[in-house]
């Protein structure tokens, strides 16, 4: 999905009162929606200026971000509640697919979280985090996998248990 896709639809704009609002021809805007063209800066700040507004006049909803998605579990819940989400973060290929299914209009799915906790500011601006981080390195089950596997559990398990200061680094 492209940029002007996705945030006109994040705006709740149609494809024609996208085009009137920042003032491009039907045939731009098909360009636009196809990837064969990119917005001007000032068109792109228009729509996310309208999605903002969208999401700050209606009463009760909140922007979330939703990271370690899986195939959306958590923002089904929350979006069921009057949120938004403006940002996700998965990194299992196959969950990505299934997201993106169950969650056709919205952003596109970023990858490893790491790559955002290193540069926060890459991640929009939101009122609630969602982190359904994973639990193998600390749940019983999976702690007692990796003793009989001989390997390491909990924060000292560098690929799954230090995703947590990972997350904290995004809320700071």
């Amino acid at each position: 999905m492209t940029r002007f896709t996705t945030l006109h639809q994040q705006a709740g704009l149609s494809f024609d009162e996208a085009i009137s609002l920042i003032k491009v021809s039907r045939s731009t805007g098909y360009r636009y929606q196809a990837g064969t063209g990119e917005p001007s800066g000032a068109a792109i700040t228009l729509l996310e200026d309208a999605a903002a507004s969208r999401i700050a006049n209606v009463p009760g909803w909140f922007r979330f971000i939703d990271l370690f998605a899986g195939i959306g579990g958590l923002r089904k819940g929350f979006e069921s509640i009057g949120g938004r989400c403006v940002f996700t973060s998965e990194w299992d290929l196959n969950s990505q697919k299934t997201y993106a299914n169950n969650f056709p209009d919205n952003h596109p799915i970023s990858g490893d979280i790491r790559e955002f906790s290193a540069d926060p500011s890459l991640v929009p601006e939101h009122d609630v985090l969602l982190a359904g981080f994973p639990c193998q390195p600390f749940s019983l089950a999976g702690v007692s996998k990796k003793n009989s596997l001989g390997r390491k559990h909990g924060f000292l398990d560098e690929t799954q248990g230090t995703l947590f200061f990972d997350t904290a680094q995004i809320t700071l």
